[in-house]
């Protein structure tokens, strides 16, 4: 039985029909009223005991569920302030990548225009250097080509004074 207690002398058997006289004087019936009544009674203040119990148990476990709402929100406001940290984080993480790509490519752009000036530099010397040495092989080659005409003019001068005109 679920409430620990026994039906067992409460209801009188049937093959006992012809019960005792009460000690009080009650007859059958009345002794049966009364004995109902008497249980009634008791099952109402089992009743009255098991609400009271259920009541204590239901408002502890209320209370624990609400401890419990309690510690989950403390928790869930520490996972929230950590998350919001991580992303404050990691937004200060990106924008530093950020200006260290914009520093780098900056860097990059005026090395890349430093290399680009240097090499033009140097096509610009080179070329310089290329015509000034075409025209000092033109130099030269005049100079060359004079003394050869020279020479010729000196060879020459030089038979038409040998007797004979240098004609053998």
């Amino acid at each position: 039985m679920p409430f620990n207690f026994t039906m067992k002398g409460h209801y009188p058997d049937a093959a006992r029909d012809p019960r005792p006289a009460s000690p009080s004087g009650l007859s059958g019936p009345e002794v049966e009223i009364a004995g109902l009544r008497a249980e009634n009674r008791h099952l109402k203040d089992s009743v009255a005991a098991m609400r009271q119990t259920l009541e204590t148990v239901a408002h502890g476990r209320e209370a624990a569920v609400q401890q419990a709402m309690a510690a989950s929100r403390g928790e869930v406001e520490n996972l929230k302030a950590a998350v919001a940290a991580q992303r404050e984080a990691l937004e200060a993480l990106r924008a530093e990548k950020d200006r260290q790509l914009q520093q780098a490519a900056a860097q990059g752009a005026s090395e890349n225009r430093q290399l680009q000036d240097a090499v033009q530099s140097l096509r610009d010397r080179m070329e310089a250097a290329l015509l000034d040495e075409r025209d000092r092989f033109a130099r030269e080659r005049r100079d060359y080509e004079d003394e050869i005409g020279q020479l010729r003019q000196t060879v020459a001068a030089l038979r038409d004074a040998l007797p004979g005109g240098g004609r053998n």
